[in-house]
């Protein structure tokens, strides 16, 4: 069984302060890889700065909607997609708010939701995890993200367009803080219990 996890910095992996990255074995993919045993193969696909469908002007590539179906093509067959997407939409030099977010974000899914390439004879289905809201950029994303509250009210619009296309979804900020060091991104406790609940879920599903 193939999972695609397709997000951002915050499954990259990015340790909060820096530049650097978790090793695979602390970062969530990787617990999740860990918990679901060997069998599954656990397909990483997570760029710094994605967004769900809006461009950076600064940085290419980043838009999650124009290069989803190379990704797939790509890493297909996929059995399973797991997507984190949506709190990058608001730095500053995207710009957007939560409105706009949430319809980057429904396209983004439907978008997914299409998508068969060869040898697949249907779409993979979804599991989709809520980023939560931003309560406080700090440090290093003080600057980045100093327009923050723009995305506030995001959270529940994402949830809205999953229900809207019923997809299931993972409500982070039910089992995650972001992290004390800058307000963003996950510290090393919260990868493994993101982690742990991700592989949760898809057991259920499994099943």
């Amino acid at each position: 069984m193939n999972i695609l996890v397709y997000g951002d910095s915050m499954s990259w992996g990015i340790i909060p302060g820096g530049r650097n990255r978790q090793p695979r074995s602390q970062r969530w993919p990787g617990i999740m890889q860990q918990q679901l045993g060997s069998e599954i193969n656990v397909i990483e696909e997570c760029l710094n700065g994605r967004t769900t469908y809006f461009d950076d002007p600064i940085r290419p590539k980043r838009n999650g909607l124009e290069y989803i179906q190379m990704i797939l093509e790509s890493h297909s067959p996929i059995d399973l997609i797991v997507v984190m997407l949506g709190i990058n939409d608001f730095q500053d030099v995207i710009g957007a708010n939560a409105t706009e977010s949430a319809a980057g974000y429904e396209k983004l899914i439907s978008r997914l939701q299409t998508l068969k390439p060869e040898p697949m004879k249907s779409p993979a289905p979804i599991l989709a995890i809520v980023p939560p809201d931003i309560v406080e950029p700090l440090n290093t994303m003080a600057d980045k993200f100093s327009g923050y509250a723009r995305g506030h009210g995001a959270e529940a619009r994402y949830i809205d367009v999953l229900k809207a296309l019923d997809v299931p979804y993972i409500l982070a900020s039910e089992h995650i803080t972001l992290s004390r060091y800058d307000g963003v991104h996950l510290d090393t406790p919260e990868h493994r219990r993101l982690g742990e609940e991700v592989a949760k879920r898809i057991t259920s599903l499994m099943a």
